[in-house]
């Protein structure tokens, strides 16, 4: 089994012909044949059933077809990262990420990438956990950061970003303590995401058990749309510290921790299985770690 057979198999089952697979490789349509037998008779196998309009895969056909494509991206990439050793890190790396993160994180790695690894160009898509995991598993995006929730700390030990949940609204007539109890969120106009929503899981969760009525006045899914009624509708907000940063540092907003009990949210890094990194993907991994730890340094 070589490399340039394997191409020439895949290409044949993407296209449905032996012909235009003979064409699109620069190989005899004979030559096409032989190589498909030769792997049948070395898979013991048909990969192939003939019609009258072209071919198309058996059930080995589609296993070889997942396997050989895996096989052709990961030599494909180890001679791409051979070619560019000797090169800076280049390439369009894709990263998912929950909006919350956007705002903090990507302006910081945008501006050290320019400065160190011009070469190196983002494509970041923005979503819920839910979506970012489906991303990675479809292979749509190369890397990926999401939220979970729990109530207590984390093992530092997996720390990559931590911040515990805080009750925020308008900085004008702020008087609340640095923390307050979670039964006390029963005083305020809440602006919460919708229900799918973890830390709206999380909260209803805890309300839940802790029997405290919360007055929730709008589902708003987007960071800006509850940034928006929190200014100009006198609603709080329950958010980790670093999505308000900006606002709570230009006198905007004010925060109280919530504790009894406190809620922490962990953002995980995931990298996804469809391709190996590439070496500018490595770079991006190692760089938004850096500055999603930095994020949960209190400043």
């Amino acid at each position: 089994m070589e490399l340039a057979d394997l191409r020439i198999f895949v290409r044949a089952a993407e296209l449905g012909s032996f012909s235009k697979a003979a064409v699109t490789t620069g190989v005899a349509q004979p030559t096409v044949s032989r190589v498909i037998s030769d792997l049948e008779a070395e898979w013991d196998g048909p990969l192939f059933y003939r019609t009258g309009r072209g071919v198309t895969l058996s059930e080995l056909g589609e296993e070889a077809l997942t396997k050989a494509r895996f096989l052709l991206r990961e030599a494909d990439q180890a001679a791409e990262d051979l070619k560019a050793f000797s090169r800076l890190p280049s390439g369009i790396v894709s990263i998912g990420l929950p909006t919350s993160i956007v705002e903090p994180a990507i302006p910081r790695l945008v501006n050290e990438l320019r400065a160190e690894l011009p070469g190196i160009r983002l494509q970041v898509y923005e979503g819920f956990s839910d979506q970012i995991e489906r991303w990675l598993a479809e292979g749509t995006i190369d890397i990926g950061a999401y939220s979970k929730y729990r109530e207590g700390p984390w093992s530092r030990n997996a720390l990559l970003l931590e911040s515990q949940l805080v009750l925020a609204g308008p900085r004008e007539g702020w008087n609340l303590p640095p923390e307050i109890d979670f039964a006390r969120l029963s005083e305020f106009d809440l602006v919460l995401p919708a229900r799918t929503n973890g830390l709206r899981i999380m909260v209803d969760s805890v309300a839940r058990r802790m029997k405290v009525p919360l007055n929730i006045i709008a589902d708003v899914d987007s960071t800006i749309g509850q940034k928006a009624m929190a200014a100009h509708c006198g609603c709080y907000m329950v958010k980790a510290p670093h999505t308000i940063a900006d606002e709570t540092r230009h006198g905007m907003f004010a925060s109280s921790v919530i504790r009894n009990p406190f809620i922490t949210r962990h953002v995980t890094l995931v990298t996804g299985h469809q391709r190996p990194l590439s070496r500018a993907s490595r770079e991006v991994v190692f760089r938004l770690t850096e500055i999603l730890r930095r994020l949960s340094v209190p400043t």
